[in-house]
C-alpha cells in the first residue's frame, strides 16, 4: 500500500515537484513494493545466509548467524540513505503545504516514520547479538515488527495525505 500511495506522488502528471523529488518518489514505490515482496517470500533471510559463509572469512568479529542476519549489514545503509532521500523530498513539498492541521498530521506522520524505520535494524541487531550468545529473543520479532509496520503505514498516510492535499 505504501508503494502505491508513493505512485501518486512519482508518477501524477499534475503534480508540479523537481525531478529529483519524482525521481525519489519513484525509487520509494519500487524499493516499498520490493520490500512488500521480500517481506512475504523473506528474500533478505536467504541472502544473508548465502551471504554468511562469505562474509564469516572475510569480518571473522561477527557474532555468530546461523539465521542469515548479516543481511543488517549490507541492507541496512542502503534502506537508511533510501529512507533519508525521501524524508527530504517529502520534507520539501510538506513545506510548500499551507500550514494546517492537515500539514501537522503529515509532518508527525513523518517523523513517526523516522522513529520507527532506523529501530528495525535496531531491533534486528540486538536479536542478532541475542541470538549469538543463545539468549531468548522473547517479544523482540513482535517490536520489530511493529515498528515496520507503524514506519511504512506512517509513509502511506503523509504520501496519502499529501496525494489528497493535492488532488492527485
Amino acid at each position: 500500500m505504501t508503494g502505491l500511495a508513493f505512485v501518486l506522488l512519482g508518477w501524477s502528471s499534475n503534480f508540479k515537484i523537481a525531478n529529483w523529488q519524482r525521481f525519489i518518489f519513484k525509487l520509494t514505490a519500487i524499493g516499498a513494493v520490493l520490500l512488500s515482496a521480500d517481506e512475504t517470500a523473506s528474500i533478505h533471510e536467504t541472502v544473508g545466509k548465502w551471504l554468511r559463509g562469505i562474509v564469516e572469512n572475510l569480518l571473522t568479529f561477527l557474532p555468530i548467524d546461523n539465521k542469515g542476519f548479516i543481511w543488517v549489514l549490507l541492507f541496512a545503509p542502503l534502506a537508511l540513505a533510501g529512507l533519508v532521500a525521501t524524508v527530504i523530498a517529502l520534507r520539501k513539498v510538506i513545506a510548500n503545504i499551507p500550514i494546517s492541521k492537515q500539514r501537522h498530521i503529515i509532518t508527525w506522520a513523518l517523523w513517526l516514520a523516522v522513529f520507527c524505520l532506523p529501530g528495525v535494524f535496531l531491533f534486528e541487531i540486538v536479536e542478532w547479538l541475542l541470538y549469538s550468545i543463545q539468549q531468548s529473543v522473547g517479544t523482540l520479532n513482535c517490536w520489530e515488527e511493529t515498528f515496520e509496520i507503524l514506519g511504512m503505514y506512517s509513509l502511506f498516510t503523509c504520501a496519502v495525505l499529501i496525494a489528497r492535499q493535492y488532488k492527485l
